[in-house]
């Protein structure tokens, strides 16, 4: 798979959700805004626009992560893009998928209103 740069925005993100109290509302079965915050940038896997590629990119990562995974959340990149958050293709030799999201080029650590707004819209897949 041979992605580019850019991210159009009918691809979406796969992230995935360890079964932690912190990371899911038991209440009301989602997830939390934690999910999305991490000091080095939220790491996910992007997903190509065809229904083949997201497949293959759902498998790389539960193989990566060997299924330890309550849920996987799915953003879209159109969502992120008017969030205004920093989109960043970052392949792994075990992962051509993985991709970093961040708050700006400078900053990794997503704001509390931007991860709370993945968190409302998130589509859990898994």
């Amino acid at each position: 798979m041979n992605f580019s740069d850019e991210f159009q925005n009918g691809e979406t993100f796969l992230r995935g959700v360890l079964p932690y109290e912190q990371f899911w509302n038991i209440e009301q079965n989602r997830t939390t805004s934690a999910v999305f915050k991490d000091s080095k940038g939220m790491s996910v896997n992007r997903t190509g626009e065809d229904k083949q590629c997201f497949k293959e990119s759902l498998e790389c990562l539960k193989s990566i992560h060997e299924n330890k995974f309550k849920a996987i959340a799915e953003v879209t990149v159109e969502l992120c893009k008017s969030l205004e958050l920093y989109l960043i293709y970052k392949p792994e030799s075990n992962n051509v998928y993985h991709s970093e999201i961040h708050k700006s080029e400078s900053e990794p650590v997503l704001t509390k209103s931007s991860a709370k707004k993945l968190a409302e819209t998130c589509k859990v897949i898994i």
